[in-house]
């Protein structure tokens, strides 16, 4: 067996804020499936002691030990650099004291670039060199890009989550596409049709569009708010129900002014942040989900939709298409006239949404994660 340490910081908060977040909820669902390792890989799991580490532990996970140098200097420089440049150090030494053969890193945003030990990553997508030009222009972001392709290019393999963020691994880091293995996430049991319970606090309407995630600008929320006005201007009934913790995000003012010039607010509700149970009976609530994203790596929350059995309005854009298959309405995200006209067409149709409910939870039966469990597993261990 390879003796693999497997990095479970993402299940740390405030660390890089993935705990409750995609890569979190990955993280999450192939640590606790370990066994389907099949005696291929001892997986030894690590954390940073400077985090709180509380699920980290439950899943029997061992601290990483500061090195001299990370104690001396690791309280006197801002927490970016710290996680970027003395991690290598401290995870270097706990390889050398564990006798760990290879590493196997979550995302490639956390895998230090120069490390010892070999090690194996998963890419969830490649938007800051994507969109570089337009989006990603910082200084601080130039380091960050330098960081990940160097991490890839140093990887001993890839995990891709699609095709298409295997593409763009290609693309923007020149590396062998043989290196590279396409493995699709899964969708937790949770998110299944039928429970509506967790969403009594909410004092829903009886219609409405649902929108799961961040307000960043490839969420398209321009999209969102326009194509819904065109709802709204025709359907006195139908609202907009918004999930994701959002007021902290530097976007907030912004977007709040953006919707005062809507003049939709009174048919807009935030929920902020919700818990998973109550998300799942959200989705099972909403009519239709509207997901106008411009870029995904994967596309995770159309997954979870499909999963509870709502119909699914989303772009043509990235991965999408890889998740959505034939069971949701994808359509240009130049074209906001479009989403208007489907969204009307489908609030009204209750025969078309239940073709696009069955059809859906279908389409997710294809996505589990014991399956991308396995073939992970098999990835590191190969």
């Amino acid at each position: 067996m390879v003796r693999t340490g497997f990095d479970l910081r993402p299940l740390q908060a405030r660390f890089k804020a993935h705990k409750e977040r995609g890569i979190g909820v990955y993280t999450r669902n192939l640590i606790s499936r370990g066994e389907l390792a099949k005696g291929a890989l001892e997986i030894l799991p690590f954390h940073d002691p400077l985090y709180e580490s509380l699920e980290p532990l439950s899943h029997g996970s061992t601290e990483l030990s500061p090195g001299l140098f990370t104690r001396i200097v690791g309280g006197n420089i801002k927490e970016y650099f710290r996680q970027h440049l003395l991690s290598r150090r401290d995870i270097d030494t706990h390889c050398v004291r564990n006798r760990i053969e290879r590493l196997f890193f979550p995302t490639h945003l956390d895998a230090p670039a120069g490390l010892k030990c070999g090690y194996v990553t998963t890419a969830h997508d490649m938007i800051s060199s994507a969109l570089r030009e337009k989006h990603y222009t910082s200084i601080k972001s130039s380091f960050h890009i330098r960081k990940q392709i160097e991490t890839l290019r140093t990887a001993e393999k890839i995990v891709a989550v699609s095709e298409h963020t295997r593409s763009d691994v290609i693309k923007y880091t020149g590396i062998d596409p043989g290196k590279i293995d396409v493995v699709y996430n899964g969708v937790e049991p949770d998110f299944h049709p039928g429970v509506t319970a967790d969403a009594e606090r909410f004092d829903l309407p009886e219609k409405f569009v649902l929108y799961v995630g961040g307000i960043d600008w490839r969420k398209n929320m321009e999209l969102l708010f326009d194509a819904f006005a065109g709802l709204a201007n025709t359907d006195r009934d139908s609202f907009l129900v918004m999930t994701g913790d959002i007021e902290s995000d530097p976007l907030y003012l912004g977007f709040m002014e953006r919707l005062k010039k809507s003049r939709l607010e009174s048919r807009v509700r935030s929920l902020g942040y919700v818990s998973k149970p109550e998300l799942v009976a959200l989705y099972n609530r909403a009519t239709l989900f509207f997901y106008p994203s411009l870029y995904e790596g994967f596309g995770l929350p159309v997954l979870e939709a499909m999963a509870c059995g709502v119909p699914v309005l989303t772009t043509n854009c990235a991965s999408i298409p890889e998740v959505a298959g034939d069971a949701c309405v994808t359509l240009d995200p130049d074209k906001p006239e479009f989403f208007a006209s489907e969204l009307k067409a489908l609030m009204v149709d209750g025969a078309r949404r239940a073709e696009m409910s069955e059809k859906g939870i279908e389409r997710a039966r294809k996505f589990t994660w014991e399956k991308c469990a396995e073939e992970t597993f098999s990835v590191i261990g190969g």
